[in-house]
This record gives C-alpha cells, structure tokens and sequence, in this order.
C-alpha cells in the first residue's frame, strides 16, 4: 500500500513484478519503477509491440532472477530493452542493477525524463501544457472588427 505520506509492503509477501500485458510479437521491453510511470511512460509513447514491467523501486532477488530470464528471451528474439527509472540516484542505481542482468549483447538503452523525477510528472506537465495551448487557442478564436 502506498500514497505520498504512506509506503507499506505486507508482512510475510513477496515482492513481485507488475507486468502488463504481453504479444509474442513484443520487440520492446519497457522497465519503470512503478506501474503508474508505466502507464504514463505508454501514454507518452505509445506503441502496441512494447511490454512493460514494473519493479516497484528497489529489486528483490526474486525480481532479479524473473527479469533475468526475461531479459535473455527478449535478446534472443533481437528484441530492445529500454530502462525508464526515475530520474535520481536510485533510478541510477537500479538501472546499473538491471544492465547487470542482461545478456552482455543485449541491446539496452536508458530513457530519463529531462525536467522531472519520473514519467508520471512528465505526463501530467505534458497534459497542463496540452490544455495552455487549447485555452490559448481558444481565446485566439474571438472575432475582431
């Protein structure tokens, strides 16, 4: 359970992956810290031959041996894996982490949001911009004499 002032794993779980869901003709494996900087990361990019996973921050060493696997089936198939961790010193770290599981071959690229932490607060600035430029529109639309 989680909300800004309130983070909670329940005793005795297991930390899994989030994952959405999946096509064998998936090319792109997307990696983000949360499922909602998933979602927002596919709002911004969409493309329906990519698959998303979510660690939920940190990796546990059951995550590690799932994404380990997937990592080697996605690089067999010459598939691409992107990493889109938070823009900080944990998505850092946990990007050189996941790099650690890959196939050494594997095609990997990092993707950071430029001017916020995550890609959810890239998608809400995205969408605030979107609705400025509809409001400026709209004014513009007057008529003049």
């Amino acid at each position: 359970m989680r909300n800004q002032e309130f983070k909670s794993f329940s005793k005795g779980g297991i930390k899994g992956l989030w994952a959405s869901n999946s096509s064998k003709d998936d090319t792109t494996l997307v990696i983000c810290e949360s499922p909602l900087d998933c979602l927002s990361y596919h709002q911004l990019f969409p493309d329906e031959t990519t698959r998303y996973f979510a660690t939920g921050g940190t990796l546990s060493e059951k995550q590690k041996t799932l994404l380990k696997g997937v990592f080697e089936k996605f690089h067999n198939k010459g598939g691409q894996i992107m990493i889109t961790t938070d823009n900080d010193e944990a998505g850092k770290q946990i990007e050189q982490e996941l790099r650690n599981l890959a196939p050494s071959k594997a095609q990997i690229n990092r993707i950071v949001p430029r001017h916020h932490k995550d890609w959810n607060e890239t998608l809400m600035a995205e969408i605030r911009r979107q609705r400025e430029q509809e409001q400026k529109r709209s004014r513009g639309r007057g008529f003049s004499r």
